[in-house]
């Protein structure tokens, strides 16, 4: 089912794409949604969909209704809201059941408590009775005419003939499911209906079965008897004030508020906010490796329904950042600071590039890149020299899985050195747990230790991490004295809880290389300051962000390990001095033009919600 959920959103999201539209309300309707689907049974999807607002001020009558062709299992059709509101001042009995129906695959917030009660106020149940007996008629004078029929058939008559008979008796509008309405049925019809429901649910559509002649009677008689009675009913009041409001609510440019929790990967990559996706790293760079990961980055346009209100969102990753999507007013923040992947990101190789969105063009390198890229790419890159030693002391100086316990890093004096307390008290033949300590006035760290008695313990037993003090008499003579170096043990807590999470997040094939070429230093950082430093220049000289190294075997070499560690820090230092000069004679502006950048995001803002 899950499967099947995530294929009619993605066709949801298709839809809404390539037609231009925004679709406030999809269901599933028919079978499924009455409750008796057989094995073969289609996902009869329906939805209810919203243009611009400026389309219905046109003078042509855009496409109001969409049936599309069937995809699997997938039969998709929706409604104009324009149409679907006509529709709903005459009761229309197959709208009125997809707003009720119990199978919702999409709805903006509101959209169905705002249709519901519009639908009961302008409920005829002249109209609705008349839907029902004409469904029913189709079944019984045609399709339940042969000798044999199919369950299907009978099936459907009869809820049709129930959901007539419902609205006679005064109910107002009839349930979608079939059990519910099986309660206005007479007893005996009530009993048919369990093997009806089985004999469908374990045969295709296709399969018949014999008459089931109380049913046909049934059948009959609701149909002639009440042939007429629906003259008696009411029809639609006037709905009109009722529907064009809700008309205009429903066109409005603003949709329903969101939240930032609404904004979850799953909901920035939908098309409806999506502006931008690309595979970014190392397959960007044109470095991948077979083993490489593939690193995501995009842009999402926060709807006005956030925008509006209190909260707001600057991006959405998920836990190790492998897939980082920036809101469009972020990204335009990065950029006028020259933030390096900011930058690469607007100018990605096309063969990278996943969606495009045509407003994401009008962004383009040459508004943006300045004189900051000195510091900005050249600082960034003289830090991945430091994070590349840093590194390294996770990769030679391993930790063990289990941490040492604070009793480890506790000493007994003796002679002219000291022995491990838990050895200390062995040799006596006792344990920590019977002994006691107080600490010993006007030193650090030195405890005197009793043993028997009411002695507590040394350690905690609830906090295995902290000394415990036991009250002694004055009298009491301590059996020794210890040393704990509380300060060293909580150094190794850190660098245990630090490289156990190292551990668990780094890159094994990253791993390998380092710890394969034994030259003390992540060689992958180090790569990555020399291409820094590469494009750095190219802004400098050329004017031009070049995301695609042009120099891949190279600056793989580097990451291989070919070099030292000293070798690389010198060409580093060397071309990072070089940048100075570079920039000093460089013809770009010393900042990116703020106000470009602002008329630029409104008109991104503006032309992604009017489009």
């Amino acid at each position: 089912m899950d499967q099947i959920l995530t294929q009619i959103h993605s066709l949801l999201d298709r839809i809404e794409s390539d037609r231009g539209i925004r679709i406030l309300y999809a269901c599933e309707s028919g079978s499924r949604a009455w409750g008796f689907a057989s094995p073969d049974s289609d996902y009869d999807i329906r939805f209810l969909f919203a243009r611009p607002e400026h389309d219905y001020l046109s003078v042509a009558s855009p496409q109001d209704a969409f049936d599309l062709p069937i995809e699997d299992e997938l039969d998709a059709g929706g409604w104009d809201v324009r149409k679907a509101l006509g529709l709903l001042g005459k009761s229309n009995g197959a709208l009125v059941e997809w707003l009720h129906s119990p199978i919702v695959y999409r709805e903006e917030a509101g959209f169905l408590d705002r249709w519901r009660c519009a639908a009961r106020e302008v409920f005829a149940p002249k109209f609705s009775v008349d839907h029902y007996r004409g469904l029913a008629k189709q079944m019984v004078f045609g399709k339940l005419q042969t000798e044999q029929v199919r369950a299907k058939d009978y099936l459907y008559a009869l809820r049709a003939v129930l959901a007539s008979q419902w609205v006679l008796e005064g109910n107002g509008i009839p349930p979608v499911p079939f059990d519910q309405l099986l309660p206005v049925a007479p007893s005996a019809i009530r009993a048919l209906v369990p093997s009806l429901l089985e004999h469908k649910a374990r045969t295709n559509e296709s399969e018949r079965m014999a008459r089931l002649s109380e049913l046909d009677a049934y059948l009959s008689e609701c149909l002639s008897g009440n042939a007429g009675r629906s003259a008696e009913l009411a029809v639609a009041p006037d709905g009109r004030e009722v529907l064009d409001r809700l008309f205009r609510l429903e066109i409005r440019s603003c949709p329903a508020a969101e939240t930032a929790a609404d904004y979850t990967l799953e909901r920035v990559l939908r098309k409806d906010v999506l502006l931008f996706d690309a595979i970014a790293g190392s397959h960007a760079y044109g470095l991948a490796t077979e083993h490489s990961d593939e690193d995501r980055r995009g842009v999402f346009v926060a709807t006005p329904g956030l925008l509006h209100g209190l909260d707001h969102v600057e991006q959405v990753a998920d836990g190790k950042s492998d897939q980082v999507y920036y809101e469009i007013g972020r990204l335009i923040e990065l950029l006028l600071k020259n933030n390096p992947t900011a930058l690469e990101m607007i100018a990605m190789p096309e063969d990278c590039v996943k969606f495009r969105h045509r407003l994401f063009e009008r962004i383009r390198p040459e508004l943006f890149l300045s004189k900051l890229c000195e510091k900005t790419f050249g600082n960034y890159a003289m830090a991945q020299i430091h994070k590349a030693r840093g590194l390294n002391k996770k990769i030679v100086n391993p930790q063990p899985e289990e941490r040492r316990a604070l009793l480890s890093f506790c000493h007994v004096p003796v002679g002219q050195g000291s022995v491990p307390l838990v050895e200390w008290l062995a040799e006596l033949g006792l344990n920590a747990r019977d002994c006691g300590i107080t600490a010993v006035r006007g030193t650090s760290g030195v405890f005197a230790i009793y043993a028997g008695g009411d002695c507590r313990g040394i350690v905690s037993r609830k906090d295995g991490n902290s000394l415990i003090f036991t009250s002694v008499p004055k009298e009491a003579e301590p059996i020794g004295w210890m040393y704990c170096n509380e300060d060293a043990f909580k150094a190794h807590c850190k660098a245990h809880r630090e490289y156990w999470e190292w551990v668990g997040q780094r890159n094994e094939e990253r791993y390998a290389t380092n710890t394969a070429h034994g030259r003390g230093y992540d060689s992958k950082n180090l790569m990555h300051t020399i291409r820094l430093l590469e494009i750095a220049e190219e802004i400098a000289r050329e004017g031009v962000i070049r995301v695609r190294r042009p120099d891949r075997e190279k600056l793989l070499e580097i990451r291989s390990g070919k070099f030292s560690y000293e070798e690389l820090v010198a060409r580093a230092e060397e071309m990072h001095a070089g940048l100075a000069a570079a920039y000093a004679s460089s013809g770009l502006p010393d900042a990116p033009d703020r106000d470009a950048a602002n008329r630029l995001l409104v008109e991104i803002r503006a032309g992604f919600y009017s489009a």
